[in-house]
């Protein structure tokens, strides 16, 4: 599907799940440029700046990650209020990351501008690399998704890079459709 307008957007898009599911790993893959390799994972918000372009547009995307804890639920409005979308990460080799979907979709929904309560989110499956530890299966990782309505299921690896320029292309351009930009 060829996509094409002729303005350049601004796009938030805010991660948020479990801590060790791979969340900082994602991001540090899909936008290198903006991590020193020593840097070590947020304990509460982490941002980066990456472009796309899409068609003749060129897409920013402002990529937040919430920490790792929903005790950091406090600060959910000020992290997810303007976003344009949502991935919530679980980690393939982990049930009880999957295990917490719905008390993180509630706390960023709820937390959402009042003019933007329905987003794209995807739900993504991280550390793809690790399959034969691997505990959630796709088709049970698909039901869950499909059970809480979210746009796309998707696995990847950070480690390889598998999925991960894929996982924010679809994004942005779901995003693009959404806003009624396309």
């Amino acid at each position: 599907m060829v996509i094409e307008f002729s303005k350049d957007l601004i796009f938030k898009i805010c991660i948020f799940g479990d801590r060790n599911v791979g969340k900082t790993e994602l991001l540090r893959t899909f936008a290198p440029e903006m991590f020193n390799k020593e840097t070590k994972p947020p304990t509460c918000i982490d941002i980066a700046v990456k472009t796309l372009k899409i068609g003749s547009s060129k897409i920013t995307l402002q990529i937040w990650i919430l920490g790792s804890d929903l005790s950091f639920k406090f600060i959910f409005s000020a992290f997810s209020r303007g976003a344009s979308g949502g991935i919530f990460m679980y980690d393939i080799t982990k049930y009880s990351s999957l295990g917490n979907i719905e008390d993180w979709l509630v706390a960023f929904k709820e937390s959402l501008s009042d003019d933007k309560k329905e987003i794209p989110i995807l739900m993504v499956g991280g550390k793809v690399d690790l399959s034969k530890k691997r505990m959630i299966s796709r088709r049970s990782a698909k039901k869950v998704s499909k059970k809480y309505k979210l746009l796309e299921y998707f696995e990847c690896s950070s480690k390889t890079g598998e999925n991960v320029e894929k996982i924010f292309k679809f994004l942005t351009r779901s995003i693009i459709k959404f806003e009624g930009y396309a």
